[in-house]
């Protein structure tokens, strides 16, 4: 779903490319730029190679950069402006080929340059092209903070370069568009919308063509379906469709129709899902859209599985595999697949269920994707059970074991990583904000020293004045009042315009703090949730293991007990517990300090059942959390009272909820 979002707004964002300027790539016209570099020295010499470098943009982006980076060399330091636009060229073709790192880097000089020149207009150009880069990443949380930086910047340039040719409301546009994206796939739906509804206004405000509005209804659909509102989201799709159908445009009305089957899906409305998958299967095979087919086929499969029609889904299935292989598409082969496997797998045909299940394996084996493999590595060990070789079914439970511990150790790592990154460039951005408003500070210095200046002149002038004819004295001074008077309203009117200024900044902090806190609170409770789902789901599996060990061999039960206590070592893993402590102490910041100052003697299990509590968690969550009986909670809970000196009929969870 998250990437449908993006790609649909891909086109969009080229808006902003078309402002590079280009050269026609003709063998004469490179081979004429070539023969002019022969004589040529200086800024003529470096002219012509940026020239030559955009000639190249097409068609060997490799070469482009190499001359672009020659005529770097060659700039002066002290030309700081031509310096960053030619490190721009190199950063936009370097995300062309895909070299992001290097995309990056150099996105990241040019607009450090940008902003020590104050260029707004590249600044905003920069952010939204790194934006870009780093959403198509998966780093959503910073491609956000560039898109806001450029679109904070869109209003005030608006207002004094409205009209020109270089910018208009498309590029504030784009950049809101991509933002919301990257809103989207943080889990922020309401802003999200926000940002997609103001792109919807503001496209109709401008009088685009009807397709641009309907992308704009059809990206306001997918935010409420993402956030399963899932009646809002079928008007939205709805409205498009009305815009896309006199278009015939096919490819769009069957994304439309597509997306109303999943809320319909979502709604628990089988009949309705069915009827718009067809729907948008129809349209997929009028235009022979091999990929749109593949995906209603895939879709319409689950759907008739679940019904219990289970020979119509496995022929959708085995169209759309082999649509996959004529495609060489491995999501769809894969998924095809895996699909398959568990339908045969449910009919009993266990013999088909494991090759297909085998062939999904070895395409996922070349994707990478370790949450596929998690889910394949599962059915094949349920497979193997079936069979009857369980010492196979065993081999692959285990190994799911170790993917889902390192699926959950790598989002930790990310997250963490993502965290670190976000706070150094913040606190980078700080200090560059801090400079900007220093240097505007000098300016308005200067500028009301220089008028200082020039009143005392046009004082001096007028006592000369005085001199020579009484009479004009008091006409020039009174219309010298009236001069001043006006300044002072002026001055008056700025200051009260700053002060009103730094009061909407201060709120505007306060809900950025806000919402982060809110975020965090959120980070928190699923990482509560998924220890008590984890450890719920060990002890589960424990005890699937000890029927699967009555039904196996004798020789097969010392496997079992290596599982068993592997997942028992897995219910005592302190890990969860330190990630835990790390964001909890990030929202309560004085709550373990606290608690060491009543009673210094508190254990590790009292601070992690006062943290529980203070999450508002009942006796039956936490005894899932910390992996005791929930009768011991009770218990735990009485001593905790004792050893903080409350009184037996004291509320603890009021007081766990005072320290914070």
């Amino acid at each position: 779903m998250k990437r449908l979002f993006i790609y649909n707004l891909i086109l969009v964002f080229l808006v902003l490319v078309l402002s590079q300027v280009t050269v026609p790539c003709t063998a004469s016209n490179i081979d004429s730029l070539k023969t002019s570099l022969e004589n040529q020295q200086g800024e003529e010499r470096i002219a012509t190679l940026v020239l030559l470098g955009k000639a190249y943009q097409k068609t060997n982006r490799n070469e482009s950069n190499i001359i672009f980076k020659e005529s770097l060399l060659l700039t002066p330091e002290t030309n700081q402006k031509q310096r960053a636009d030619i490190i721009y060229l190199i950063a936009y073709n370097y995300s062309r080929l895909q070299k992001n790192d290097s995309a990056i880097a150099y996105y990241n000089s040019a607009l450090v340059t940008y902003k020590e020149l104050f260029d707004t207009l590249n600044i905003m150009k920069t952010c939204t092209m790194k934006g870009f880069l780093l959403q198509q990443l998966g780093e959503f949380g910073m491609s956000a903070k560039y898109f806001k930086e450029g679109i904070d910047l869109f209003s005030p340039y608006w207002q004094y370069h409205e009209g020109e040719s270089n910018i208009s409301q498309k590029h504030l546009t784009t950049m809101m568009s991509n933002y919301g994206i990257s809103l989207y796939n943080l889990g922020q739906y309401d802003s999200s919308l926000y940002y997609a509804t103001e792109v919807y206004k503001l496209r109709v405000e401008m009088d685009a063509p009807s397709k641009k509005i309907a992308k704009a209804l059809v990206n306001i659909g997918i935010v409420y379906l993402g956030a399963n509102k899932n009646k809002e989201s079928i008007v939205y799709f709805t409205d498009a469709n009305e815009l896309f159908i006199p278009l015939r445009d096919s490819f769009n009305i069957r994304k439309c129709y597509n997306n109303i089957g999943m809320a319909y899906k979502q709604m628990g409305d089988t009949l309705q899902a069915i009827k718009n998958y067809n729907k948008s299967l129809e349209i997929s095979r009028a235009a022979n859209y091999k990929s749109g087919i593949a995906t209603s086929l895939i879709n319409l499969s689950g759907l008739y599985s679940g019904k219990g029609e289970i020979i119509k889904a496995e022929s959708f299935l085995l169209e759309s595999l082999d649509i996959g292989k004529e495609l060489s598409n491995k999501q769809y082969t894969s998924t095809s697949n895996q699909n398959l496997s568990s339908i045969y797998l449910e009919l009993g045909e266990y013999k088909k269920a494991l090759e297909y299940a085998k062939s999904a394996r070895k395409i996922i084996g070349e994707t990478n994707e370790l949450d596929l493999l998690e889910e394949n590595t599962m059915l094949l060990s349920n497979i193997y059970d079936k069979l009857g070789n369980y010492t196979k079914s065993i081999k692959y439970l285990r190994e799911y074991i170790i993917i889902h511990d390192s699926l959950f150790n790598t989002d930790n790592t990310e997250r963490f990583n993502r965290l670190q990154i976000e706070f150094e460039t913040s606190k980078k951005e700080q200090e560059i904000i801090l400079l900007t408003k220093d240097r505007e500070n000098q300016l308005l210095e200067n500028k009301i020293l220089k008028n200082r200046q020039n009143t005392f002149i046009v004082v001096i002038f007028l006592i000369l004045v005085l001199v020579i004819i009484i009479g004009l004295l008091i006409i020039v001074k009174r219309k010298k009042d009236r001069q001043i008077q006006r300044q002072k309203e002026i001055v008056h009117k700025k200051e009260k315009e700053l002060a009103k200024a730094d009061l909407e900044k201060s709120k505007l902090k306060e809900i950025e703090l806000q919402q982060s806190i809110l975020y965090k609170s959120k980070q928190l409770s699923t990482h509560a949730l998924h220890m008590m789902q984890r450890n719920t789901m060990l002890h589960e599996m424990q005890l699937g293991i000890k029927a699967l060990s009555k039904k196996a061999d004798i020789n097969d039960k010392p496997g079992f007990k290596q599982i068993n206590l592997q997942i028992n070592q897995s219910l005592r893993s302190h890990k969860d517990w330190d990630v835990f402590k790390l964001y909890f102490e990030d929202i309560n910041k004085n709550f373990y300090k606290k608690l060491k100052e009543i009673n210094p003697d508190l254990t590790t299990n009292d601070h992690r059942l006062c943290a529980l509590i203070k999450l508002n968690m009942n006796s039956k969550e936490m005894a899932s959390v910390l992996n005791v009986a929930p009768n011991s909670i009770k218990s735990s809970r009485y001593r905790l009272k004792k050893k903080l000196g409350l009184d037996v009929e004291a509320d603890l969870e009021e007081f766990i909820r005072g320290l914070g």
